[in-house]
């Protein structure tokens, strides 16, 4: 007799709930089981919908578009404990203008529009094969399942120009000139003085060239266009057991697993160790940026570096002010372009909160590729081109974290590889200075220490 796969389904959708932050995943089910063949072959298909507001996708100047980054998690009914489900590389379904595509890793998919345009998205109906046997499940098990999404931006293959020749702290740059230095290659990059060498003053590798291996920026990559919210980091805290969910709770969460809340949801999530932000990255299956990936994401490919120009190309800076519904899933301000601690509110926005259907780059501050907030607001984990920094090669986090909830990639900063980490971008508690794309100067941290205004988000290597 045909065997019965029952499931629970459970949705959560990783989001804000407000103007060009809104991805919904709605009508989750599971289709199409098959129990032919061997268990690890057996599989279920997982078909939602999905939603998100102000997409684009253009093959002009920026030649780039946005997505989503979408990975389940499941539990069996007998079990608190959530995994990540293992995607198959085929039998997804692609909605009419739209790609859905797995990773070689099984880990999720991302899904973007298959052609040119702008405005708000709707696919219905797409499907992802999830490989239940090869995940331990079987066929007759009771299982919840949740489906996360997280919007990205896909920042394309091409050379980019790092660094600067002006007055921005511990700059890159090119070490005979002091102009800025061109990465045309993830190939090893030479350093020292000499022309056509990197260099800067400070918080730099003593060896004599970046390896190969260390993410330059050059290749494609996919970049979260947000910083993670507290709601996104609530929804990685309900996966948890409680032990470990209180011991990472650094947005003052309440109640307790799986249905703990948070006072503002939408607010970027700050206040964080680096293990903490490096916990959600492994569970989401994404990876830290390296510091020259933040800069290319926001002065974007071939672009002359602009003397101390901020994420939106320019110089123009203008402390928010003016705020209407603060803190809610509405939020927005009527004046400026950047949250720092000069006239601002001295606290994180909405994820958002200053894109509008109309608003231009330099008034929502957005980057030369439409990644948001990468001035200001919420600092930014980068992985440093130090020595220790250097030996990160971009591996992805895999969804699974150790006993104690933390993450456990090979070549991640750590406890046993640490003061690999410097801040780049900016917080709302950060002088105008250190939101300026080349600025270098709040260092190099320890991966324990916890910091007003840190947050950050998650990449990952496009294929």
């Amino acid at each position: 007799m045909k065997k019965v796969f029952l499931f629970i389904i459970s949705l959560v959708s990783i989001t804000g709930m407000a103007i060009a932050n809104d991805v919904v995943v709605t009508n989750v089910s599971l289709i199409n089981q098959n129990t032919s063949g061997p268990l690890n072959t057996h599989y279920s298909d997982v078909q939602f919908s999905i939603s998100w507001k102000n997409s684009w996708r253009t093959s002009t100047n920026e030649s780039n578009y946005d997505g989503c980054w979408v990975f389940i998690k499941y539990r069996k009914q007998s079990t608190s404990v959530w995994l990540h489900a293992t995607l198959n590389m085929s039998g997804q379904v692609s909605p009419a203008g739209s790609v859905v595509k797995p990773v070689a890793d099984g880990k999720g998919a991302f899904v973007y529009p298959s052609a040119n345009g702008i405005g708000d998205v709707n696919y219905n109906n797409a499907t992802l094969r999830w490989n239940y046997g090869s995940d331990g499940v079987l066929d007759n098990e009771k299982v919840e399942i949740r489906v996360y999404a997280v919007e990205m931006v896909n920042v394309p293959q091409g050379s980019f120009n790092l660094g600067n020749s002006s007055l921005e702290s511990y700059h890159f740059k090119d070490g005979a000139s002091g102009s800025w230095f061109p990465v045309t290659s993830e190939n090893a990059i030479n350093c020292g003085t000499a022309p056509g060498q990197l260099n800067t003053d400070y918080y730099f590798t003593s060896l004599p060239a970046i390896p190969a291996a260390y993410p330059k920026g050059y290749n494609s990559y996919w970049i979260m266009k947000y910083e993670f919210s507290n709601q996104q980091y609530l929804d990685f805290l309900n996966t948890l057991d409680q032990t470990s969910a209180n011991a990472l709770n650094s947005i003052g969460a309440t109640g307790s697993v799986p249905n703990m809340v948070t006072t503002f949801p939408e607010r970027a999530a700050v206040g964080f160790t680096s293990l903490n932000i490096l916990s959600w990255l492994d569970w989401a299956a994404m990876r830290p940026m390296t510091e020259f990936e933040y800069e290319k994401a926001c002065r974007g490919a071939n672009n002359t570096p602009s003397p101390l120009e901020y994420a939106w190309g320019n110089t123009t800076l203008t402390t928010i002010s003016g705020g209407t519904n603060i803190g809610a899933n509405n939020e927005t301000w009527l004046n400026g372009n950047a949250n720092y601690v000069t006239g601002g509110p001295y606290t994180a926005m909405r994820c958002g909160a200053l894109a509008t259907a109309t608003s231009n780059r330099t008034q929502s501050g957005a980057s030369f590729y439409g990644v948001m907030e990468m001035s200001g607001n919420a600092s930014e984990l980068t992985v440093c081109a130090n020595n220790n920094g250097t030996a990160f090669t971009g591996n992805h986090g895999d969804g699974v974290l150790d006993a104690q909830s933390n993450a456990n990639v090979p070549g991640w900063p750590s406890l046993t590889n640490d003061l690999s980490i410097i801040i780049r971008g900016g917080s709302f508690a950060s002088v105008y200075a250190n939101l300026q794309i080349c600025d270098r100067s709040a260092g190099v941290i320890y991966v324990s220490s916890s910091y007003v205004g840190f947050g950050g988000r998650g990449v990952r290597t496009a294929e």
